[in-house]
């Protein structure tokens, strides 16, 4: 990742040599791992088969590694090769599970999500009330940025068909309990969706006993290729394509398949199903280390959004007193942060998140993401540390308010 920073320098903290600016955009995406690098290169330019070709050798190849591919995912989420469904990414899977599937029911339809899932659910969800006469309910977070359970159960109508709720959250990294909604929906008889993207990186995601039929994720996110993501589709659950050409994946996403990505996803789904725990846990220390040197530092004036509430640890949103968060970030220019998701930080606009979570537009202007991962050290995490506090403590000694 060195060589892609022009500006990149590097300096000794704490008698380790960093290389700056440090990356920590992990929620954003995550570097291409050098073990997914290397299993995707013999399908880069050595091999030009095409995996749906059924008539020689090189066919037979890809298609091979694809299958594996898929076997690594589902051994990932507990699913079936065959439920696994490749698209570009998790924006793709996402439109696929809820569009598809809705589309596949006639009759009343009623959906239910949550007022804070990624634009990648809420948009499609938009359009099916707006074109394609589907009834949709957003539940309300609480200051936490959990749904109420109770609330879920009582949305349910006789007509709810479907029930999307997030693992974890983009901005926050709060976690849903996918167990509890798993369970509300299998005794209601309601097909359950969940985009898991982030959490599935440092949770552990069964499909089967979370009562799971349509779940999405996506490789950039678990240190695989951009480009590349897949939807898990329950054997027996009815879904239309969004695309038409080809009899690929049953039709369900036609087109042909790009190997390499497909590999490299595999991949990365083996290497997490081997290294999840340990690195979850280690994250955590990070994350308790960051947190605590901040409130020394600054005490009452940062607040961590969603803390009280379950969180995957890479996730840290914080929220600084009386700041505007671009002001912050041109003072810790060494630290590449985010000051919500990537996927709307082009809109100059306040986070629907953060306002879901109670917070006000100023508030959430002065909010950032830091987001930590299977690079980060102890030494970086201290170093970050130290920039934000001095970063924002600069800042407050220039306000003419204060």
């Amino acid at each position: 990742m060195a060589s892609l920073y022009n500006s990149q320098r590097h300096i000794n903290f704490e008698g380790e040599r960093l290389s700056l600016p440090l990356y920590l955009d992990y929620q954003a995406s995550t570097p291409l791992d050098e073990r997914v690098e290397n299993a995707m290169k013999p399908y880069l330019g050595g091999s030009a088969g095409n995996p749906h070709s059924n008539t020689h050798s090189f066919g037979h190849q890809a298609r091979q590694a694809i299958e594996t591919a898929q076997s690594q995912i589902a051994t990932l989420i507990n699913a079936k090769p065959h439920e696994i469904i490749f698209t570009s990414g998790a924006t793709e899977a996402n439109n696929l599970a809820l569009l598809g599937f809705i589309r596949a029911h006639t009759g009343p339809r009623h959906l239910i999500s949550v007022i804070s899932e990624h634009e990648a659910v809420l948009q499609p969800l938009q359009h099916l009330t707006e074109q394609e006469e589907a009834e949709v309910t957003l539940l309300p977070v609480s200051d936490s940025g959990l749904i109420d359970l109770n609330s879920l159960r009582e949305a349910i109508r006789p007509e709810t068909i479907l029930i999307s709720v997030m693992a974890a959250n983009n901005e926050t990294g709060v976690k849903q309990d996918i167990d509890a909604i798993g369970q509300i929906c299998s005794k209601a008889g309601v097909t359950f969706h969940s985009d898991a993207t982030q959490a599935i990186s440092a949770e552990k995601v069964d499909v089967v006993s979370q009562n799971i039929a349509l779940l999405s994720l996506s490789g950039h996110k678990i240190y695989g290729p951009m480009g590349i993501g897949a939807l898990y589709v329950r054997e027996g659950t009815s879904i239309l394509p969004i695309s038409y050409g080809g009899p690929q994946q049953r039709s369900i996403r036609p087109g042909t398949l790009p190997t390499a990505l497909c590999v490299g996803l595999g991949e990365a789904c083996r290497i997490l199903t081997e290294a999840r725990e340990a690195e979850t846990q280690r994250l955590t220390l990070l994350r308790h280390t960051l947190i605590e040197q901040l409130r020394a530092a600054l005490g009452d004036t940062v607040h961590f959004n969603g803390e009280d509430a379950p969180h995957i640890p890479g996730c840290i949103s914080i929220t600084f007193a009386n700041i505007d968060a671009e002001d912050l970030l041109h003072e810790i220019s060494d630290l590449a942060v985010s000051t919500g998701s990537a996927c709307s930080s082009l809109i100059n606009a306040p986070s629907h998140v953060l306002h879901a979570m109670g917070l006000s537009s100023t508030e959430a202007a002065a909010t950032i993401r830091l987001g930590l991962g299977r690079q980060t050290s102890l030494t970086e995490v201290n170093y970050a540390a130290s920039k934000l506090a001095a970063g924002y403590l600069k800042l407050i000694s220039k306000s003419p308010l204060l």
